[in-house]
């Protein structure tokens, strides 16, 4: 759970501590597991109802408006447990959904140098659900100007958030929880303007996946060569989550064609282990328009000698029309002598 509790910064430039002048805070309530926490690590049962209080402190000299969604834990690319967004798909595992529980996105005003504690609804299923729940409660200022800066010609916006984690359980050990893993499929995506071919997988247990690697291969069809690999270690997984896994390109243009994956992985210091292959297909419309949009991509290289051949050829017939005109065209013409 660490992290739960601090700035989530969406653009890749530094962060002045100056640029922020609102924090929140928990009030913990009487059915929290662990009192030396800052975030709510909460016990409950079917159909309980409760409100979340989160303080939050405006340290400005003017009032702000701020957003406040309740978000569902998911796993992002990188593979850590994220709060960015609500409303994305969830896992078709996923039985109990934070975002079911809680209200729809909702927003707040805050006057000048003061704190105001700012209800969040919660209600819990009344079909009981086992391990735990995971979401966070996602403070935005709303009409603060975001600093802008720009990278290679493209204008980056820098938005600041806090999230404050939540944790449900109806039970007091979920210790006999494992995680597990499936392979959904795999193909062609593209990443923030990069190509890639991504592994969709899936924690289909209530549980949090700690300590995950993965190493994936790529093979052409009919090929026992690795066309593409990627190892990657220390990540984690959120309960009933996806996980596009990404395996790099290396800004190669991609290929059309028939392939297999082969991925292993191990979590939890090597508790758990899976192994799956998958074969796919990327089509000439799928390169076509992601080799178009993506950026500082190689220029392909020819795997036979068909160009240089092609030259050779062009060089030859060139060389032959210039013999031709030198013999035919611009041959010095011999001189008749008249007969004597």
């Amino acid at each position: 759970m660490l992290g739960l509790v601090g700035a989530t910064v969406t653009a890749t430039h530094p962060v002045h501590a100056e640029a922020l002048h609102y924090a929140i805070a928990a009030q913990l309530p009487s059915n929290q597991i662990n009192t030396s926490l800052s975030y709510f690590n909460l016990k409950v049962s079917p159909g309980q109802q409760q409100t979340l209080n989160v303080v939050l402190s405006n340290s400005d000299t003017k009032a702000h408006k701020y957003s406040v969604a309740a978000v569902r834990a998911t796993t992002n690319t990188n593979g850590g447990i994220d709060y960015t967004k609500r409303g994305v798909k969830p896992a078709s595992s996923l039985k109990a959904d934070f975002e079911q529980m809680t209200p729809k996105k909702f927003t707040v005003s805050v006057p000048a140098n003061t704190k105001q504690t700012v209800p969040v609804q919660l209600k819990v299923p009344t079909t009981a659900f086992a391990g735990v729940v995971l979401g966070g409660i996602r403070v935005q200022e709303l009409d603060t100007n975001t600093s802008q800066a720009k990278s290679k010609g493209v204008k980056l916006n820098n938005k600041f958030a806090y999230v404050l984690g939540v944790t449900l359980q109806e039970v007091d050990d979920y210790s006999n929880i494992k995680p597990e893993m499936i392979l959904h499929r795999a193909g062609a995506k593209q990443i923030n303007y990069r190509n890639y071919i991504t592994a969709t997988l899936e924690n289909t247990q209530p549980t949090v996946m700690h300590k995950l690697e993965i190493s994936a291969k790529v093979r052409k069809a009919g090929s026992q060569d690795t066309y593409l690999s990627t190892t990657k270690s220390q990540m984690t997984m959120a309960p009933n989550s996806n996980f596009d896994f990404p395996i790099s390109t290396k800004n190669h243009p991609l290929e059309a064609g028939d392939y297999t994956l082969d991925l292993t992985a191990s979590a939890n210091d090597g508790d758990v282990h899976w192994h799956f292959t998958k074969n796919f297909t990327i089509t000439r419309t799928q390169t076509n328009k992601l080799n178009k949009s993506a950026v500082d991509l190689q220029k392909p290289t020819t795997s036979d000698n068909t160009l240089l051949y092609i030259f050779l050829a062009i060089g030859i017939v060139v060389l032959i029309i210039v013999i031709i005109l030198f013999v035919v065209v611009l041959k010095p013409k011999k001189h008749k002598h008249p007969k004597k």
